[in-house]
């Protein structure tokens, strides 16, 4: 299983619904969480053969902005 940490602008609760509704629309993902006490508001996905540049991609026609955190 794959994990994914991106970097969002979702400062506020309200943006958690728009994260669900496009993460529901992807195919692959398992789980995810945000940090919201996090001061870059740290989205993490996990699942099967994740797709960044898609999961940023439905995340923007949502209105939030996404940006993937590499890990060294």
């Amino acid at each position: 299983m794959e994990k994914l940490i991106f970097e969002t602008n979702a400062q506020h609760p309200s943006l958690v619904d728009k994260i669900k509704d496009a993460i529901e629309k992807l195919n692959g993902i398992h789980e995810w969480k945000i940090d919201l006490d996090s001061i870059y508001n740290l989205l993490t996905v996990e699942g099967i053969r994740l797709n960044p540049t898609e999961i940023e991609s439905e995340l923007a026609l949502h209105g939030v902005e996404a940006n993937r955190l590499y890990e060294e």
